[in-house]
């Protein structure tokens, strides 16, 4: 039988196009039966969630891929896709969705039949430039394999709007996902009080300060709004700093530096596709972060030689794993659910290593 639920007024984007869409006041059976596993994982309130959230996905390689899938799987109302770059046989090995045919064809179409067949009850369209889309009609905004500047930009339009914004990328083995859930509510642990004890000199004697609490076995848990930096904040720590100098060599693993080596490869437009040469300007970007972190390539898991391992096609294993922690994450995001990563993800296939890492440092 159907499930109630409270009838909402949303706004459905179709081809970046904002109109009125009433949402079913109800489950249907079909869903239930579609949602019933992740129901019972997530519950009903959760699941409702989902099916009224719209997400702009941007971004349909590899990575991209993946992302979709999981999302689309999880039950939304409605995913547009954005890209119209032209599908490379490149493509095909990391992108599940792209047909061999495809080559030539823009990835966006050319990956949505095979989109929709995971999960027909999901609205799916495809389109635009992202000029022409209107961001506010959106739950989630997601940004895959995209240059560091436009990252950046629709991070902080994101931001000035008051949406979920993910961005993330694949550099051959290793990627990253920032994750910018800005003001927007978890479920969240409780800080837990404690019990504190004085001496009294004279005396000589512990008297318990009666204005605290004794400490709590369980976890206690409350809904509250959570804070999140920008893409830029978190990219750009001044880690020169007093406080931070000590700090860096525990904080930052060695995937971060050919992660953030790359990054600057895209802010500068230093790519050439000659990768002998890009190997070589990405071994200075590297030396030099390597640098401004306060550290030597001495120790380091990840070295020059193994940096065309961050170039050529997207390496699938790596897609799946971010694209896993990414679905995760969104999932989070449009539900409300527990505490969420905060902020930056950093996955490696060539040392094995996944770090989350909250940057700018508290």
């Amino acid at each position: 039988s159907a499930l109630s639920m409270a009838r909402t007024d949303e706004m459905v984007v179709d081809n970046g196009v904002a109109a009125v869409d009433t949402i079913s006041d109800t489950i249907s059976s079909n869903e239930a039966a579609v949602y019933d596993r992740q129901i019972r994982l997530w519950g009903i309130e959760a699941q409702n969630k989902l099916r009224h959230s719209r997400v702009l996905l941007i971004g349909m390689k590899g990575l991209g891929a993946e992302i979709a899938k999981n999302l689309v799987l999880c039950g939304l109302n409605s995913m547009h896709i954005v890209d119209t770059g032209k599908t490379t046989e490149e493509d095909t090995l990391s992108n599940f969705f792209l047909p061999k045919d495809s080559i030539g064809k823009e990835r966006g179409m050319a990956s949505l039949p095979g989109v929709q067949v995971l999960n027909p009850l999901v609205k799916l369209t495809c389109g635009d430039t992202i000029n022409e889309i209107d961001f506010s009609s959106f739950s989630l905004v997601v940004v895959a394999d995209q240059p560091y500047k436009m990252v950046k930009e629709l991070n902080e339009k994101c931001r000035s709007l008051g949406i979920r914004f993910i961005g993330s990328s694949v550099y051959g083995w290793v990627g990253y996902s920032f994750f910018d859930f800005d003001q927007h509510e978890f479920i969240m642990k409780k800080d837990k009080p404690f019990a504190r004890f004085e001496i009294d000199l004279d005396e000589g004697v512990k008297v318990e300060d009666k204005t605290t609490t004794v400490e709590e076995e369980e976890d206690q848990w409350e809904t509250r709004k959570v804070s999140f930096p920008s893409f830029e904040e978190a990219l750009n720590v001044d880690w020169q700093t007093k406080r931070l100098i000590r700090k860096a060599r525990g904080l930052l693993p060695s995937s971060y530096f050919p992660v953030r080596g790359m990054l600057r490869f895209e802010e500068y437009g230093d790519l050439t596709g000659d990768e002998e040469r890009d190997i070589g300007r990405l071994t200075e970007l590297w030396l030099h972060e390597l640098k401004q972190c306060n550290q030597t390539d001495e120790g380091q898991t990840i070295l020059p030689d193994q940096f065309d391992y961050l170039f050529g096609p997207q390496l699938s294993a790596t897609c799946a794993v971010l694209g896993g922690f990414v679905g995760q994450e969104s999932i989070k995001a449009l539900t409300g659910g527990k505490q969420p990563f905060r902020n930056l993800m950093i996955y490696s296939a060539l040392d094995s290593t996944t770090r989350v890492c909250d940057f700018p440092p508290k």
